[in-house]
């Protein structure tokens, strides 16, 4: 016995369309309403009554109708369908809608006409839509930055490399390996880099941010200083879930600050260690010496017949003679030795590291002999703007301190190899003579 067909009443159909939140709507073959909800009619400042009988294009408009055309036919062709439309309605207002179009079929499965419903998305849509373009600005900000992005998950396992890194560093996202992360964090055997202590740090909750710097080795082999700014993120437990860095490219800065702290601590026309430095470097060698008990020594060395060479010749052949005088003291050195300029034509030697008693002698007698030979320059006479090959022989009057038997004071010291450079020029210049203990200077 054929089961009974319950059907549905109007008024029980506008009692459950006004409670599911949705607009509905139904229409035939030929696009005429057949029933539509209170909300959908309302939507047109219409009562529903008012529009069974009427078609789709003269309620929507031929132009705005002409939107929709080709769902309705795929709805008409057997399709369900469910997408996104922003609606205007006939009094100018818009809102984002969630539109099903399902075929409406008779009993025999025959499709006679569509069932359309919309339910509003507009909050939802218009708040995704804003979350998208506040994403695609910060993703456009962070990938022309000039700072790379680099994340990590909690284990440092690296899950974005953005193209700035990729021009930073060298290497492309798909290189950008576990190993590689390792080179950059500082994975050493016997000592953890500054970063490793920085991201173990973050790993703890010590911090939740911190800064470090560091050199890298990029892929072609070239280095890069690097400034890392980096943050942790947690979960609600406080649990780190990943750690940003931002790496800013730093090496003109570091190479600027490089090259005004040699400025600062050399000599402009030689290029020696000047006295601050030379200073800090004997401070240094004598408080080494007083716990190994090493001999640390200095050699004063003044210039014999230099005068004459700047009053005969000029300053500028002056400056090519100490220019030489600085290339041959270098010479006369051991690797270990410090040769700096004091000023005008005075020079001292520092003497450390495996020094012996006879080490100070050894190295003065060296560079009495880097005097033998004359001194070439070129200079310019007169008004003319040719240069003139020049000559001049100079001497050197070198005072020798030693640490021990010397006070390892370095002021005493510095006086006690002064005093014994004046005394070797009494005695003649061109000599060299060592302060002992009981000089009185």
């Amino acid at each position: 016995m054929p089961q009974a067909v319950h059907v549905i009443p109007p008024e029980m159909l506008d009692v459950i369309t006004s409670h599911i939140g949705a607009t509905i709507s139904i229409y035939d073959r030929d696009l005429k309403f057949r029933y539509v909800s209170e909300s959908f009619a309302r939507w047109f400042g219409k009562a529903p009554q008012d529009m069974i009988g009427f078609s789709l294009e003269q309620m929507y408009g031929r132009d705005v109708f002409a939107g929709y055309r080709s769902y309705i036919q795929r709805a008409l062709a057997g399709e369900t369908l469910l997408y996104d439309r922003l609606l205007r309605s006939p009094a100018g207002e818009e809102t984002w809608r969630t539109v099903s179009l399902v075929p409406w079929r008779d009993a025999s499965g025959n499709i006679i006409g569509v069932v359309n419903s919309a339910l509003s998305v507009h909050e939802l849509k218009t708040t995704t839509e804003a979350l998208r373009v506040a994403n695609q600005r910060l993703q456009s900000h962070i990938e022309n930055s000039p700072l790379a992005l680099l994340e990590f998950d909690a284990n440092l396992v690296l899950t974005h490399w953005s193209p700035r890194a990729e021009a930073m560093f060298g290497w492309s996202a798909g290189e950008a390996t576990s190993s590689l992360v390792g080179q950059l964090l500082g994975e050493c055997p016997h000592e953890k880099s500054s970063i490793r202590i920085a991201f173990e740090l973050l790993q703890r909750g010590e911090n939740a941010n911190n800064r470090v710097e560091a050199m890298h080795r990029r892929k072609d082999g070239s280095t890069i200083h690097c400034e890392w700014f980096n943050s942790a993120l947690t979960d609600r437990s406080g649990n780190v879930t990943s750690i940003m860095s931002m790496v800013q490219d730093v090496s003109a800065r570091v190479q600027a600050a490089a090259q005004l702290r040699y400025i600062a601590e050399h000599d402009s026309l030689t290029g020696l260690p000047n006295r601050s430095v030379l200073h800090s470097l004997v401070d240094r060698a004598v408080q080494r010496a007083r716990r190994t008990r090493e001999l640390v020594a200095l050699l004063f060395i003044d210039l014999d017949g230099f005068k004459s060479v700047n009053d005969s010749h000029g300053h500028g052949a002056g400056d090519e003679v100490l220019k030489e005088v600085a290339r041959r003291l270098r010479l006369s050195v051991r690797a270990t030795d410090t040769v700096s300029r004091l000023g005008g034509d005075e020079f001292v030697v520092l003497l450390e590291g495996d020094v012996t008693e006879h080490t100070p002698t050894l190295v003065g007698e060296r560079i009495l002999e880097a005097f033998q030979s004359s001194f070439h320059f070129s200079t310019c006479y007169g008004n003319s703007d040719v240069p003139r090959e020049g000559e001049a022989w100079l001497g050197a009057s070198v005072g020798i301190a030693k640490h021990p038997p010397l006070d390892s004071h370095v002021d005493a010291l510095f006086k006690r190899a002064d005093a014994a450079m004046y005394q070797a020029k009494r005695s003649g210049k061109g000599r060299m003579c060592i302060s002992e203990q009981d000089e009185i200077y």
